[in-house]
């Protein structure tokens, strides 16, 4: 048992009490230390003097950093720490004792966050607690890949541009997962959303060879020919150039509409592939914009 004498100068008088501590041969009585509120010291007012010109100096420079309302509440709960009664402390602060025992009362319920105005959304002085929510999952390309990135350091998938099975077997089952939107699983394997929700089921309902094409296409390009091939490559450029994307459907609509060429599309994603287009599709409109840039430059010059 350990007897411990404290002092408290408010009243002059030595207090007893027992700590909970059992001694134990070849350990010292304080070898565990005691807590902050064990060392914590009573503070006699009486002996202490107050300037009032430092006092009206770091009211103010309070009252700009951190607020007139939280300044207050400080002020508040250090009196009743101090032993002021609430009416004395209303009195002190030039607020009713009914709204000094609230204050006192929200302090001890909540801690810190009582000092702060409830009406923020968020807590400047309680640590900010980590977001839930999960990055967003964005497809981008490189190369001759699709990038499946899950927004966290060294997690993606690449998707080989050349193996449409593998990326419509992977972005069709994240999308049946609710981790992709129809938009980007239609964008990244170049179909209608309306046809990519119908894999989606088709790869739910039958597995992944439902989405292997059954279909013998021709075997030679006699239906398009250099020519055809040539407008196909500058429809490509100009959408690309022009909005930063384009799509087998809309080649196809624009080569009927401004050529009278009838190419499905299926047959213009085929070309698109084969000549390597899908890998220049981010990058043409930044060389277009530099040459520009760059003729710009020499004819001011």
């Amino acid at each position: 048992m350990i007897l411990c004498l404290t002092f408290n100068p408010l009243y002059d008088k030595v207090l007893a009490r027992v700590l909970p501590y059992r001694w134990q041969p070849g350990k010292k009585p304080f070898g565990g230390g005691l807590n902050m509120a064990d060392k914590m010291r009573l503070i006699d007012c009486r002996s202490l003097t107050f300037s009032p010109q430092l006092s009206e100096s770091r009211m103010g420079q309070a009252r700009e950093s951190l607020g007139a309302g939280l300044v207050q509440r400080i002020l508040c709960f250090t009196l009743y720490l101090l032993g002021l009664n609430r009416s004395a402390i209303g009195r002190t602060l030039g607020i009713p004792p009914d709204t000094a025992k609230s204050i006192i009362k929200a302090v001890k319920r909540d801690g810190l966050k009582a000092f702060e105005d409830r009406r923020l959304k968020f807590s400047t002085l309680l640590p900010k607690q980590a977001s839930t929510q999960p990055p967003p999952i964005t497809l981008r390309e490189d190369d001759d890949h699709l990038v499946v990135d899950f927004g966290i350091r060294d997690r993606a998938i690449k998707l080989y541009r050349r193996d449409p099975l593998q990326m419509k077997t992977v972005l069709l089952s994240m999308f049946n997962s609710g981790l992709l939107s129809t938009r980007q699983v239609a964008e990244a394997i170049e179909l209608t959303p309306s046809h990519t929700a119908a894999l989606a089921r088709r790869l739910q309902e039958q597995g992944a060879l439902s989405l292997v094409d059954q279909r013998q296409g021709q075997k030679e390009d006699y239906l398009v020919t250099p020519n055809v091939k040539a407008e196909l490559i500058q429809q490509f450029a100009v959408d690309v150039i022009t909005s930063g994307r384009t799509s087998s459907t809309a080649i196809s609509e624009k080569l009927k509409e401004r050529c009278g060429i009838v190419v499905p599309d299926r047959t213009v994603r085929h070309h698109l592939s084969r000549l390597g287009l899908g890998s220049i599709k981010r990058s043409l409109p930044q060389l277009v914009a530099a040459v520009k840039k760059t003729s710009n430059n020499c004819s001011e010059s």
